[in-house]
């Protein structure tokens, strides 16, 4: 965890404009449950695509999930989690990015999804999906731990 070396990708993180869309889809919604589709743009312009559950009538949220998945085609969101109050984002990563590209696409979609929900921070979880959390889930994890972001 290397200052000199995380500094200066976040900056530019921060610099290049996510282009978020954000596209109902009621298609793969529940009662009592909305789903929208989050496309947006990584640091280098690669498209970030994501599905985000949440409860229709909650005025806040008790969390925000972000989990990253191998693909959305047939990727179920956690209903159980999200009918007890949480809202629950599952998204994929390009398979060409680097760790490091991967850990900055993390943090992008996470601050986006929080954004759009107007979560703080701090109610941000970063959850494996089945297995082990994933290297880039852990290093921004610690990022976020350090106070960089």
């Amino acid at each position: 965890m290397d200052a000199a070396f995380w500094r200066p990708r976040l900056e530019r993180l921060r610099q290049v404009p996510r282009s978020l869309l954000v596209y109902p889809r009621p298609d793969l919604g529940r009662p009592g449950i909305d789903v929208i589709e989050l496309r947006l743009r990584a640091h280098d312009g690669a498209r970030l695509v994501g599905i985000l559950g949440r409860p229709s009538f909650a005025a806040c949220c008790e969390s925000l999930r972000v989990r990253i998945a191998e693909e959305l085609t047939g990727t179920e969101l956690d209903w159980h989690a999200i009918e007890e109050g949480s809202i629950d984002l599952v998204f994929t990563l390009p398979p060409e990015h680097a760790l490091e590209d991967r850990v900055l696409d993390v943090l992008r979609v996470a601050q986006s999804a929080a954004s759009i929900e107007s979560a703080p921070w701090e109610q941000v979880d970063l959850v494996p999906r089945r297995d082990a959390p994933k290297d880039e889930q852990v290093l921004a994890d610690m990022l976020r731990a350090k106070g960089w972001i």
